[in-house]
């Protein structure tokens, strides 16, 4: 019979007991508004973190907040990771996560039309989620965010969009570009 020696199943014992949580140490866990927001557009940050009695996060350009929620804005693109610390009452013991996001240089792309043989309002949709109403006609080619027109700010890429105001639908894709307005007219 083989004997295990004393100090290998200290280290077993150790290594095993420093694994397993209490029911009451805190977990860190978060919810982020927007994981691909666009330069300077403010994001929330919620804790969902359980048993934690106070929170810390900190953001990449190292400042920190102990709020349960808090609202930040990035103010270049790139990918960024964000810190959640969840503490007990003694700060004895703690928890954290990490979660990233992905900033980006916005490009725009206005919906409109001339036509007055197109009944409104016009519902737009890019990529399944609703953009906007076109609730009234415009004479020219519009300015990014000029009234009478939907503007969509969103990040680079290729997107779907569709068009409808009852009688017409309008589908297509578009390709947006960073710090550039792409105009679209249903007719």
């Amino acid at each position: 019979m083989k004997k295990i020696a004393p100090l290998l199943v200290l280290v077993f014992f150790i290594l095993n007991s420093g694994c397993k949580k209490s029911d009451t140490d805190p977990i860190a866990s978060f919810s982020i508004s927007n994981y691909t927001p666009c330069v300077d557009e403010f994001v929330t940050f919620s804790s969902t973190s359980t048993n934690a009695h106070h929170v810390r996060w900190t953001f990449p350009d190292g400042s920190t907040a102990s709020s349960n929620t808090i609202s930040y804005s990035f103010d270049r693109n790139g990918l960024y990771s964000v810190k959640l610390e969840a503490f007990n009452k003694a700060e004895t013991v703690s928890d954290y996560t990490v979660d990233d996001v992905s900033v980006c240089v916005s490009g725009k792309v206005v919906f409109y039309t001339d036509s007055l043989g197109y009944k409104a309002p016009i519902d737009i949709l890019m990529n399944n989620d609703f953009a906007g109403t076109i609730t009234s006609f415009v004479s020219n080619i519009p300015n990014c965010g000029q009234p009478g027109a939907v503007t969509v700010e969103i990040c680079p890429g290729i997107y779907t969009y569709s068009a409808t105001n009852g009688f017409k639908t309008w589908q297509n894709s578009v390709k947006i570009t960073a710090n550039n307005c792409i105009a679209i007219k249903l007719n």
